[in-house]
């Protein structure tokens, strides 16, 4: 028996709502063990050496009925936190550098005001954006440098002070003001999920475009892309947006999932070739952007608006988490390419994918898919993933399939937590045995597909 033939509507945010009414931070969870109310962060990147902030922080803990609060906080590295001031009259707190939180135990006073002042550097971003002209901060790369609950909403009222010579992107809108940095009022936003990228205004060339929706794109001065890339950018950029709305029966632009705008592309020139979907914009290789035969990497992060680390919450170290996290959105990145380039084109990427994995199959390299509970063999994730799923669908049917991953984004997006066997069981559900079927070639380690 086929899943639905028109897409279904869930209304998860409305549900998280619910708990949250007039929080600034609670947890999504049916037993709420805290709340955090007016969460404020001021980040002063003046005078501040690269990868590096200071960073002051407050919010009010109401302990309800737990004795102790959990948040993430810190970067595992001895350094990432220097001069950490907490007071700590009404509480007792730990930093735990190793596990990368920090707990606070109640004494006597059921609600607390917390006031924390530090400075924190960010390695992650060294590493990977060092030496460039763009410098992100993502708690993706494990750089926790706010406290946080993890999995939860929150609002915040932000504030950046940022040197002249620096611009700020944010996953989220924030106003302008020259002379003062950036401000706003971020509301309902998942804890996690604020990126912050600080840009060198001399090294950019910022341009605008409209299809119809604005854009942003900002390419390094001397790197920027050929008129014909960048007219293949928009094309794709809003072909992709058009094809996503319609598989899975939500708008790019949607104020329930806190997206208010089409995303900034934000090309860099960092040591590292990150891709990265942080909602508010995408950052993405300069070099690549401009020198590559194709740009079907930014089609997957434009479908991570849909599909990914953001709206399905399931926690690394589960099993199946990133063929959740990336091999599906991959997957539905070349139905995509199906769609816009034909059958034909969409066999050649399928190749690609048979040929590397052909590469490391049966060597130590070549895990069940279901073992990547992190994002560290690109190889089984974005090419033995979608083998396997092409595998499935060339048995129940392209359509069937994407049907049974838009059911899926629309029942789970934003709902924690989120299980690997939460998709089987949906595709067992849709198509009687399949999901077993896909089970059974997600944990073998060898495929001969």
């Amino acid at each position: 028996m086929g899943c639905l033939t028109q897409y279904e509507k869930y209304n998860t945010w409305n549900e998280i709502n619910y708990f949250i009414t007039i929080l600034v931070l609670t947890t999504s969870h049916i037993s709420m063990a805290d709340e955090i109310t007016n969460y404020r962060l001021h980040i002063n990147k003046i005078n501040q050496e690269a990868c590096n902030l200071h960073i002051t922080c407050s919010f009010s803990l109401n302990f309800q009925d737990a004795d102790s609060v959990s948040m993430n906080f810190g970067g595992g590295q001895e350094f990432s936190i220097d001069n950490l001031r907490i007071d700590d009259k009404e509480f007792e707190y730990e930093y735990n550098l190793k596990s990368k939180n920090i707990v606070f135990h109640k004494r006597e006073t059921q609600t607390v005001q917390v006031n924390m002042d530090y400075d924190y550097t960010n390695l992650s971003a060294f590493f990977i954006y060092g030496e460039g002209n763009a410098e992100l901060w993502e708690s993706s790369f494990g750089e926790y440098y706010y406290p946080y609950v993890p999995n939860t909403y929150m609002n915040v009222t932000m504030n950046v002070a940022t040197p002249d010579s620096l611009s700020l992107i944010c996953s989220y809108p924030l106003k302008s003001a020259h002379s003062k940095g950036y401000s706003g009022r971020l509301q309902n936003i998942l804890s996690q999920s604020l990126t912050l990228a600080f840009i060198q205004n001399d090294a950019y060339q910022q341009t605008r475009e409209y299809i119809p929706n604005e854009i942003f794109i900002y390419q390094i001065k001397d790197m920027e892309c050929s008129d014909k890339r960048y007219k293949e950018l928009l094309q794709l950029t809003k072909a992709s947006i058009d094809f996503f709305n319609r598989i899975y029966g939500e708008d790019y632009i949607s104020k329930e999932r806190n997206v208010m705008t089409l995303p900034t592309y934000l090309f860099h020139n960092g040591k590292g070739f990150s891709n990265r979907y942080n909602i508010g914009f995408i950052s993405a290789s300069q070099e690549k952007f401009s020198t590559y035969p194709d740009i079907y990497p930014l089609v997957h992060e434009i479908g991570h608006r849909w599909l990914g680390e953001w709206t399905l919450l399931i926690d690394d170290g589960e099993p199946g988490a990133y063929f959740i996290k990336e091999s599906l959105n991959e997957f539905m990145t070349l139905m995509f390419i199906r769609q816009f380039y034909g059958p034909e084109s969409y066999m050649t990427q399928i190749e690609k994918c048979r040929t590397e994995y052909n590469t490391i199959k049966g060597t130590p390299q070549d895990e069940p898919i279901v073992n990547m509970v992190e994002n560290n063999n690109n190889t089984i994730v974005y090419r033995k993933g979608p083998l396997v799923l092409d595998y499935i669908a060339k048995e129940i049917g392209y359509e069937e399939l994407m049907k049974v991953i838009s059911k899926f984004y629309q029942k789970y997006a934003g709902k924690y937590p989120l299980k690997y066997m939460d998709f089987i069981n949906l595709l067992n559900e849709c198509n009687t045995a399949t999901g077993n079927k896909l089970d059974l070639l997600l944990s073998t380690q060898t495929l001969y597909l």
